[in-house]
């Protein structure tokens, strides 16, 4: 997906306002509506409504935008389980101070389908609609617990690790795919400081009936180094997962 990274929070920020703007009185927003909105100039905000309408997250209607085939086909495959999921986000929410996600797949990125937030998180890119690199989120990582060498190695063969995540990231495909075999055995991933600095994420794959990782559910706390709840986080997102995956059945 081609979204260029330092523009990502202000991309996410266009999707949650076309979004929202589809129910607006005044037919879906156009550029230069989303620009102003937005608080970008016009040429910024083009470039990255061309990047969304081409990756399928985004649909263009003459003037207007609308939410794509792509986030919209996501959505529908979440089922029934997308519904119950809120109150068991929102447990997370509550117990852990975490914002916690329904996350799923979208090239070598991570697409939120639902997002539960804590009063800590401030910023738009934190809810559902989010796009966020596979490489440095547990989310990402549970998704590829069945990817193989060969497959993860395709997918993220042509992108460039560097100016994305936090300090402890992973940098190449091999540190990567060394983390992922960890977490995969352990059956949660977890992701310190990876995506941003001193934030713990903790995730596991959602699984059909037929075992395939169709999800993950995920949390994210702040201050990863001070949490002493972390093996009850852990334990949290593992129960959390099965009882998504029981839903599905």
């Amino acid at each position: 997906m081609d979204v260029v990274m330092g523009a990502l929070p202000r991309g996410l920020g266009l999707v949650e306002r076309v979004v929202r703007g589809e129910l607006d009185p005044r037919g879906g927003p156009g550029v230069v509506r989303l620009a102003e909105d937005s608080g970008l100039d016009k040429g910024q905000a083009s470039r990255l409504l061309r990047d969304l309408v081409d990756s399928g997250v985004l649909a263009r209607d003459g003037h207007e935008f609308r939410a794509g085939a792509d986030l919209l086909a996501v959505a529908a495959e979440a089922g029934p389980w997308g519904v119950e999921s809120r109150a068991l986000l929102r447990r997370l929410v509550i117990r852990f101070g975490a914002c916690a996600y329904v996350d799923v797949l979208c090239g070598a990125m991570v697409l939120s389908v639902r997002a539960e937030l804590a009063a800590w998180a401030e910023f738009s890119w934190a809810r559902a609609g989010r796009l966020t690199p596979v490489w440095c989120t547990g989310a990402g990582r549970a998704l590829l617990f069945d990817q193989s060498r060969e497959g993860i190695t395709g997918l993220l063969g042509g992108e460039d690790f560097i100016g994305a995540g936090g300090p402890y990231a992973p940098r190449t495909v091999e540190d990567l795919l060394l983390r992922v075999t960890a977490d995969a055995a352990r059956g949660v991933a977890v992701c310190e400081s990876e995506y941003d600095e001193d934030v713990l994420e903790v995730a596991a794959p959602v699984r059909d009936p037929r075992g395939d990782i169709v999800a993950a559910v995920s949390a994210v706390v702040p201050h990863a180094a001070a949490r002493d709840d972390r093996d009850e986080l852990v334990a949290a997102i593992g129960g959390a997962a099965a009882r998504l995956a029981r839903l599905l059945g």
